[in-house]
């Protein structure tokens, strides 16, 4: 395995993890500060995407806007920005709202699958066997993690089975549509405009000024933790990881975001860890190991043209 393959397993990996503590610093602020998530998805985009952009333009200065000047990759970027980083959330988010926590996950966990199916006939070949068993093993494991092994909490609605859908094509999106522009632009130029673009949109649609909510010292802590760590680095991480392992493995490896919420919600928010949930805790990790161990000794074309 190359070095930049390690990298790019790293940086997946690590981006999964902020994730997954992302979420819990949510939930926090969800439980006792009553913020909802048509206030927290438009300041959390925008003001990402303004520190960032912000960054940039510090370090490169007007090149920053190159991406907005070339029409093509305009289109692209408004694409990423609306479908992918908007689509993301607001699609699992909104499967919470019509169904739970647990079915959300669940189904957007289905996204790994969906993006092997999708590079499989991109790249007209059969999936190998560790991809399918890596599958199988996160997808078992995120249900474990998800349900604690209850399969009655996964009762759903139509509404809760599109949202659902919605969001794991959401995660395709994401995870495959930047690749020329990642190629072209580098990473935090495509996350940077994506969230700014993504941000604005939903805030006419939400009105975030309009929500009242408990904003004091450590409301506005966690936000900056989430802005920071949760959606700066996160994203960049991933698709840093994208860009150099390929959708499928980094997909894969990104289902430890449920273990490291999992994690955090026992250490901080009390949530009991029982037998099913190491279960699934072994299953995610596992599959790691496997990517790790398989990419060694075969190299696939996964990598998309970055």
């Amino acid at each position: 395995m190359k070095k930049n393959d390690n990298t790019g397993m790293l940086s997946t990996f690590v981006g999964g993890t902020l994730w997954g503590v992302n979420g819990v610093m949510g939930n926090y602020l969800f439980l006792h500060k009553n913020v909802t998530t048509p206030w927290l998805i438009p300041y959390r985009l925008i003001l990402a995407g303004f520190l960032l952009l912000s960054y940039l333009y510090y370090k490169k200065g007007s090149k920053i806007f190159d991406i907005l000047k070339n029409p093509k990759d305009l289109v692209q970027i408004v694409l990423f920005g609306f479908i992918g980083m908007l689509g993301t959330q607001y699609t699992y988010f909104s499967a919470i709202q019509f169904s739970n926590a647990a079915i959300a996950t669940v189904l957007t966990y289905f996204g790994p699958t969906l993006v092997l199916i999708y590079m499989c006939l991109r790249e007209k070949r059969k999936p190998l066997k560790y991809e399918i068993v890596s599958i199988c093993l996160s997808s078992f494991g995120v249900f474990l993690l998800a349900t604690h092994g209850d399969i009655t909490s996964l009762q759903i609605s139509f509404k809760a089975l599109v949202w659902g859908i919605l969001s794991a094509l959401s995660v395709v999106f994401y995870t495959v549509q930047p690749e020329s522009l990642l190629k072209k632009y580098g990473a935090s130029i495509v996350v940077a405009w994506g969230m700014m673009i993504g941000g604005i949109f939903i805030a006419f649609v939400t009105k975030p000024w309009n929500i009242s909510v408990t904003f004091d010292f450590i409301t506005f802590l966690v936000l900056m933790l989430i802005i920071v760590f949760g959606t700066i680095t996160a994203f960049i991480l991933y698709l840093t990881g994208v860009n150099i392992i390929g959708p499928t493995k980094a997909s894969i490896i990104a289902c430890i975001e449920p273990v490291a919420a999992t994690i955090c919600a026992i250490l901080f928010l009390g949530v009991s860890f029982g037998f099913l949930d190491l279960i699934g805790f072994i299953c995610i990790i596992s599959t790691i190991f496997i990517v790790a161990y398989f990419d060694k000794k075969a190299k696939i074309p996964f990598k998309i043209s970055c």
